[in-house]
């Protein structure tokens, strides 16, 4: 399995222990500040992207001192720092891809990350994509069948609809539900799995899946 990880400029506090994500067969990308948190932490990127317009001068020359390919974009531009990192991984054609750094900070920034994959441009990216911070395991779902595991240090599970969402069912949570509708912005939060296992569906619109512990 190709696995890319980027690594963005949210908080470090926010970030989980990385080792569990990392050998040597993964491929890290460090966008904007996100690349100094990688360096760190002792972590080479086989990129670095953005406008680093969060790192002084200093901090950016010592960048490209570590990182072979650093390529840099104006602060003006109609893409995020994150699409950009996203773009360039997609076109590396991954079985998966994990986005660190995009939560907490700025609340602009989070609602950014969080719309980003709501956009037409980023809908072959949605079943590869995962975001992960200390607290939150975050994926977005497109219409279909899914059968999802609960985390080992998560306990609850949270439905949140990113569009106007139709046919919704959960099977295997404390709170199910069948063939419901939402419209967008419905927050189904505090849910729990009765087991190890639940299943959902929808037949159309989008949901945001956060499983997260306190």
């Amino acid at each position: 399995m190709k696995i890319i990880n980027i690594m963005v400029g949210g908080p470090a506090s926010e970030l989980p222990e990385l080792e569990q994500y990392t050998n040597s067969e993964i491929e890290w990308v460090g966008v904007d500040r996100g690349a100094k948190r990688l360096l760190d932490r002792g972590i080479t990127p086989t990129i670095a992207m953005g406008d680093f317009d969060s790192l002084t001068k200093e901090e950016l020359t010592h960048l490209k001192t570590k990182v072979a390919n650093v390529l840099e974009f104006p602060a003006e531009k109609d893409e995020t720092d994150t699409e950009i990192g996203l773009s360039w991984a997609m076109d590396q054609h991954p079985d998966k891809i994990r986005i660190f750094g995009a939560t907490g900070g700025r609340l602009d920034h989070l609602l950014a990350n969080l719309m980003m994959l709501t956009k037409p441009r980023f809908q072959a990216a949605v079943p590869v994509v995962e975001m992960i911070d200390r607290y939150n395991y975050i994926k977005m779902y497109t219409p279909g069948t899914y059968t999802i595991e609960k985390l080992p240090d998560k306990k609850y599970v949270a439905f949140t609809t990113m569009k106007d969402v139709t046919g919704l069912t959960l099977k295997g949570f404390v709170y199910p539900l069948e063939n419901a509708t939402y419209p967008v912005g419905s927050a189904l939060s505090s849910n729990e799995f009765v087991e190890q296992v639940g299943e959902f569906s929808f037949t159309s619109g989008m949901i945001l899946l956060t499983q997260s512990n306190d």
